[in-house]
């Protein structure tokens, strides 16, 4: 959850206020324009994808020189090569109170439907406002394009956090402890593919946060950061739950690696009971695993146990959420979810953050 001031948090439970998206134009390191605002903006992050925050925004823009921003080539403000945008969250309460919460350093990713408007004068063509929209992405992309140029293990096995900063080159921002790389792995081609394997050895997530970090977040559910209600009080507009399926459901993790010697290591868990229980109602539904990490028989059996609980939980028990915007919560965050019949905690799957009116949000129930 993205920490805000009292003042903000007053206006935000209050439910009335005015929303927009705000950006500062950042050309290879240097910020060009700040606080443009953006219009038909609408942010989206998805804790199932490598690149967890993209959008696309508008930019409107005039000066008094004529100066035209619609893109022509790399060295372009708005071409998507060396440009980024610190993009906000503004709200207002009349002339009384306003605070931009930030959501993102990203990557533009591409321009499309460039509008200069132009008049004469002087025997000159002056530009009197142009218009861009443009796609973004969180800074995982920059990485995902990235490529090891030859097969390459880790610098050292000496810290996985230590490993992760010289593979980004981002900063590092944990909820979780540090540990040794378990052995001297060969990296494949993809750079961030390299990444997110490394902090799944931290029993971790990672994603690039709002400030442009690489942050860890554990894969265990944290306690609830916030409450939404349905009902008059309540930021709830509507709640439904989705369709259950037994898709993506299995009652048996198979772990398959190798020694250092090459030797092959399989290790088998599955549940012993319930209506989920291996060779049950359910069947025999197993779960393949494999790690580089996973050197020993010890290993296996606990990478099985801990992927147990996730693969044989119901990944379908999910809401849908429609409430009054919140520029506060972040994919991961775990809410209390009260309703007429039921109070219940549920971890942000998926998020939409328009600029002005009902955000939506996916999430994940424990069954």
């Amino acid at each position: 959850m993205i920490p805000v001031s009292e003042g903000l948090e007053k206006v935000l439970s209050g439910g009335s206020f005015k929303s927009g998206y705000v950006a500062d134009l950042i050309v290879d390191g240097d910020v060009v324009l700040e606080d443009v605002p953006l219009s038909a903006a609408e942010l989206s992050s998805n804790a199932d994808a490598k690149i967890v925050t993209q959008g696309s925004v508008t930019v409107t823009y005039t000066d008094d020189l004529g100066v035209s921003i619609v893109p022509e080539d790399v060295s372009s403000w708005l071409s998507p090569f060396a440009s980024f945008m610190d993009v906000s969250y503004r709200a207002a309460l009349g002339d009384s109170f306003s605070e931009k919460v930030l959501r993102g350093r990203l990557k533009i990713t591409g321009a499309a439907d460039p509008v200069d408007r132009s008049v004469r004068r002087e025997g000159r063509v002056l530009t009197v406002g142009s218009q861009v929209t443009v796609s973004l992405k969180d800074l995982f992309h920059v990485t995902d394009r990235e490529r090891f140029i030859a097969p390459s293990p880790p610098a050292s096995l000496m810290s996985v956090k230590a490993e992760l900063a010289r593979l980004t080159g981002l900063p590092i921002v944990s909820e979780v402890a540090d540990a040794q790389i378990p052995r001297s792995v060969t990296y494949e081609e993809n750079r961030l593919d390299a990444v997110l394997d490394l902090a799944s050895v931290l029993g971790a997530f990672a994603y690039v946060n709002a400030a442009g970090a690489l942050a860890l977040v554990p894969k265990d559910w944290s306690a609830p950061v916030a409450v939404l209600r349905v009902g008059g009080e309540g930021s709830i507009v509507r709640v439904d739950a989705d369709e259950l399926s037994d898709d993506g459901v299995f009652n048996q993790v198979v772990v398959r690696s190798h020694d250092d010697s090459q030797e092959t290591i399989l290790w088998t868990e599955q549940l012993e009971d319930g209506p989920l229980r291996y060779g049950g109602p359910f069947g025999r539904v197993p779960f393949f695993a494999s790690s580089q990490y996973v050197t020993t028989a010890a290993q296996a059996r606990a990478y099985a146990l801990s992927l147990l609980p996730q693969v044989s939980s119901l990944p379908a028990v999910t809401y849908s959420i429609q409430c009054l915007p919140d520029p506060r919560l972040e994919v991961w965050d775990v809410i209390t979810v009260v309703t007429d019949k039921r109070t219940f905690d549920a971890r942000i799957s998926k998020m939409t953050l328009p600029g002005s009116g009902p955000m939506t949000l996916t999430v994940q129930v424990k069954p």
